[in-house]
């Protein structure tokens, strides 16, 4: 995703783009406008308009004289109560009616707060202007209140930071004071505010490092009390530019852009300037997932509406195949409770020993007796020790060999009511008396 920074500075509004990979911002170049006289906005930002197809997320930083401060004491940490409380706290204290004005809230290292706020009125044409422009922000703010980015918390004692148009002083990488500052002699302005600085803090500071302008028009070469410098370029801050002089150039765009990504920057897009492009292109994305969501939805209830037709398929089939078998072995009973619990009630009792025999053993032995011979054995009638078969041999001889071969099992048997068919089959009923090998 590219970010596009957008400062106005006096004279010209510069676009800053950077590409952020993995975690990580790359500077990929920067586009001058120049303002003429009557300030023509519009048309600066149509000569800045980027053509391109990629998703950019654009920051509108303001110049310091277009935002106003104030350190004010509130008892309240969390971020945006403070924005609503802070127009009744500043009510009748501002040139302009507090209705009329956008609040922010910055945290300073003193447990005060800086109330930083803009005029409506011409946040909206500005945001309008770039909008019209197809460059609407999604941020508005001020890159001066983010030059935190800059400085590490291990600096020892504190150091101030300048562009030419603003100062910001830092204690231990937190901001501690914000000023707009003369531009006609910005050293001297620096060393009146620090001077002020020590004298109602008694905070001395006495390294001032210099970025972007400041550090192109050789301050640090003027004459002063303090050691001014040029701002150092390590880190991330050094990893996103080609070279020193390019990240010492852009320090103040990248220290936003690097706070959009990775802190809560101040933002005067809230409330009734609130960002919602956003959402209506979030939204327009989310239509698509809902829409896709909605087809996975359906093709589950399908599947599992299909599956539960099968199954209960199934089981009617399993069930009309229980009560068919149920008739044929139990053909006098016209009703049934349950088929599958009777079915299971009689087979254990034919495994039940009756009279000192067992019925399933007697059936095995018969069935193995059989033979090849033996088409089927159709009806099997026990009584007591008493054994009935009616079934189909292939010929007489067939039949005899059977009787021969359960013998064994039977202390006297006999083979009658043989009677022959066309085909040389012959149907017969054994008759029998159970012996001591079938106990």
């Amino acid at each position: 995703m590219d970010i596009l920074i957008v400062e106005t500075v006096p004279g010209e509004i510069c676009a800053v783009r950077y590409r952020r990979e993995r975690g990580t911002l790359l500077f990929q170049g920067a586009e001058h406008s120049p303002l003429d006289g009557s300030g023509d906005f519009t048309a600066a930002c149509d000569e800045l308009a980027v053509a391109g197809k990629r998703e950019m997320r654009v920051v509108l930083s303001l110049g310091s004289a277009s935002v106003f401060s104030r350190e004010v004491e509130l008892p309240i940490a969390d971020r945006r109560k403070q924005r609503e409380v802070l127009p009744l706290e500043l009510k009748g204290e501002t040139a302009i009616d507090a209705d009329g004005l956008l609040f922010d809230a910055l945290p300073l290292c003193n447990n005060r707060v800086l109330a930083v706020w803009g005029i409506e009125a011409e946040l909206r044409q500005k945001i309008d202007a770039m909008a019209a422009s197809g460059l609407e922000p999604e941020m508005v703010c001020c890159h001066m209140f983010h030059w935190d980015q800059l400085v590490s918390a291990a600096e020892d004692g504190p150091l101030a930071l300048s562009d030419g148009c603003s100062l910001a002083v830092f204690s231990k990488g937190t901001p501690l004071m914000f000023r707009t500052l003369d531009q006609d002699d910005a050293v001297a302005d620096i060393d009146r505010t620090l001077a002020m600085l020590e004298l109602g803090t008694g905070i001395h500071v006495d390294r001032v490092f210099l970025h972007g302008k400041a550090a192109r028009a050789g301050t640090a070469g003027k004459q002063s009390c303090r050691s001014f410098a040029v701002l150092p370029v390590t880190g991330a801050h050094a990893a996103a530019f080609p070279d020193r002089d390019t990240a010492v150039r852009f320090a103040g765009s990248w220290a936003l852009a690097a706070a959009s990504l990775h802190g809560e920057p101040v933002n005067f897009r809230h409330g009734r300037l609130a960002y919602m492009a956003g959402r209506e292109r979030l939204r327009k994305k989310l239509r698509w997932t809902v829409s896709l969501v909605a087809i996975l939805a359906a093709l589950l209830v399908g599947e599992t509406g299909l599956r539960y037709y099968f199954v209960k398929h199934d089981l009617a089939s399993l069930d009309a195949s229980i009560r068919q078998i149920y008739r044929e072995v139990f053909p006098e009973r016209k009703r049934a409770v349950d088929e599958v619990s009777e079915l299971k009630a009689e087979l254990r009792r034919l495994g039940d020993a009756a009279a000192g025999r067992s019925v399933l053993r007697i059936l095995s032995d018969i069935a193995k007796a059989k033979g090849e011979d033996v088409s089927g054995i159709y009806e099997a009638e026990i009584d007591g020790g008493q054994v009935r078969l009616k079934g189909d041999a292939r010929s007489f001889q067939a039949a005899t060999d059977f009787r021969t071969r359960l013998a064994p099992l039977f202390a006297s048997s006999e083979m009658g009511e043989v009677k022959s068919r066309p085909d040389g089959t012959v149907s017969f009923v054994f008759r029998g008396v159970l012996g001591e090998m079938a106990q």
